[in-house]
């Protein structure tokens, strides 16, 4: 699938080079049943009999019958396109190694990768601290650049993404060291309900085909208590457009973009079972000139100044942190 190669595991080979633990934690996304061995490197449902191949040691659980794998299958090619026609998709081991902080630490003005690294801190910061050995999930993960701090901190990581790709996308996991990789639809995700300690994503939220449902699956694996977020979501104003200029260009690619207003974020938290906890701009910037006002009162202050900000807002960046109801 898309720009990966070919090479499948043999059938002896499946177990040796899929983690133990990872196979472990595999559930077919049709019928939640656990998966086993098959012939020609595959792994197969004990229930329904689906066959999901083995593809350099990442099992493929993007079954092309899922609903809506056809349009998730076609945007892994036109990721591969706009990486080629921008020129990021060759990796650079100096970028990748410093990635998401490349604001910081190489002097970009990228501000897509200023909120990244923002928001990704907060959640490291405020919301993990000094614990270690947390299970943790990346849903659309890209080329899983989160890995190492997890790894640093003692964690079980698993990334997950719709995108194999050996340069852009799981393959070049492999930069960053031994983990879980799984091809798989935040829709539908492959695991059993209550299993993570955190879960979340970066930009990932928006190209869902059905928002709620995404979030309903990232909370079904979240254990109770557990760190559910969305950091850098694309978002719009109550008055605005759903259809964001900025993103026709990847549209016309094939690429599923959507736009949606902070209250269609919130309300799909809720809906999943998961209790707000903090909502801000991705970027960290303070919300004005509206929601100023609101910012400044104790505790709650700037997710509600934040909510009334990107309500009267054009376009912007939103980060939501919550915890899955115990």
């Amino acid at each position: 699938m898309g720009a990966v190669g070919s090479r499948l595991l043999s059938g002896s080979l499946a177990r040796e080079l899929v983690d133990a633990s990872l196979l472990e934690l595999l559930r077919c996304p049709f019928c939640s049943a656990t998966l086993r061995e098959a012939a020609g490197g595959s792994l197969a449902c004990s229930r329904c009999g689906r066959s999901f191949p083995v593809e350099d040691g990442i099992p493929l659980m993007l079954h092309e019958d899922l609903p809506g794998a056809r349009e998730k299958l076609g945007e892994t090619a036109g990721w591969v396109e706009k990486a080629r026609a921008e020129g990021w998709y060759e990796p650079d081991d100096a970028v990748d190694a410093v990635l998401p902080f490349v604001v910081r630490d190489l002097g970009w003005t990228d501000l897509n990768w200023l909120a990244n690294g923002h928001s990704f801190q907060v959640l490291l910061d405020r919301y993990v601290g000094p614990l270690r050995g947390l299970r943790v999930l990346e849903v659309g993960a890209a080329k899983a650049w989160a890995a190492r701090f997890w790894l640093e901190r003692g964690c079980e990581f698993v990334a997950t993404d719709i995108l194999v790709d050996p340069k852009i996308g799981l393959g070049r996991g492999a930069f960053y060291g031994d983990f879980g990789r799984v091809q798989a639809d935040g829709e539908h995700l492959p695991f059993p309900d209550a299993s993570f300690d955190v879960v979340y994503c970066v930009a990932t939220l928006h190209h869902a085909l059905d928002l709620p449902r995404m979030v309903r699956e990232m909370a079904r694996v979240a254990r109770p208590t557990a760190v559910v977020a969305g950091l850098n979501e694309g978002t719009k104003g109550l008055r605005t457009s759903p259809d964001n200029p900025e993103q026709e260009g990847e549209k016309a690619l094939g690429i599923n973009e959507h736009v949606h207003s902070i209250w269609a974020y919130v309300y799909a938290f809720f809906r999943a079972g998961l209790t707000v906890r903090r909502i801000e701009r991705a970027d960290g910037w303070p919300p004005v000139p509206y929601g100023r006002a609101l910012s400044k009162l104790p505790k709650v202050g700037l997710t509600l100044g934040t909510l009334s900000h990107l309500s009267a807002a054009d376009y912007a960046g939103v980060s939501i942190y919550a915890r899955k109801r115990a």
